[in-house]
């Protein structure tokens, strides 16, 4: 097991997470991107094949890639965010049926990231789904509690986020961690 201080945002599709990360990258933190939004547009600009729909282990052993290498490039001693997790993609694995991979539990056990971990609640004033996210509300729900379950399997503390602007939600992560 190898531990740092990566704080993770999560939560179910639409819910806020994206926004959250990309004004703490803005505050100065260290940030991750968002790997599968990002690989997924990528893939479909240049009709690629490594799509969750199109070939899904591949799909799944890219994003553990990105993961890893973030979590990697994190100094020690540096706090950082990440716009999930790899036990996200346990979560993901589960609610598409595959159940749970090997690869992502041994995953999930040898990279922790910091235990507190920040949950942006399902909230339907500021959901919307695109070409990329193409979760209805309801599933971005049900995800959320795939989500949720994968990080208290993991024995993570989820700590809800208000439903608040961004800016609020940023102080109340920054004053939780005493930052």
């Amino acid at each position: 097991m190898y531990q740092k201080q990566i704080y993770i945002i999560t939560g179910g599709p639409g819910f806020g997470k994206t926004e959250l990360v990309k004004e703490l990258r803005r505050a100065g933190y260290l940030c991750s991107q968002e790997f599968a939004r990002d690989l997924i547009e990528k893939q479909m600009s240049i009709g690629g094949e490594i799509l969750p729909w199109k070939n899904p282990k591949l799909f799944q052993e890219e994003i553990l890639r990105k993961r890893i290498a973030f979590f990697e490039s994190v100094p020690d001693g540096v706090v950082a965010f990440a716009d999930r997790g790899i036990p996200d993609q346990l979560a993901f694995a589960r609610y598409k049926g595959f159940g749970a991979p090997e690869i992502l539990i041994q995953s999930s056990l040898k990279y922790r990231y910091s235990p507190l971990v920040f949950v942006t609640p399902p909230w339907s004033d500021i959901f919307a789904n695109d070409d990329v996210r193409t979760e209805s509300y309801n599933d971005a729900v049900w995800i959320h509690q795939f989500v949720l379950d994968a990080y208290i399997g993991l024995n993570y503390q989820a700590i809800e986020l208000p439903l608040s602007s961004v800016k609020s939600r940023v102080e109340f992560i920054l004053q939780t961690i005493k930052l």
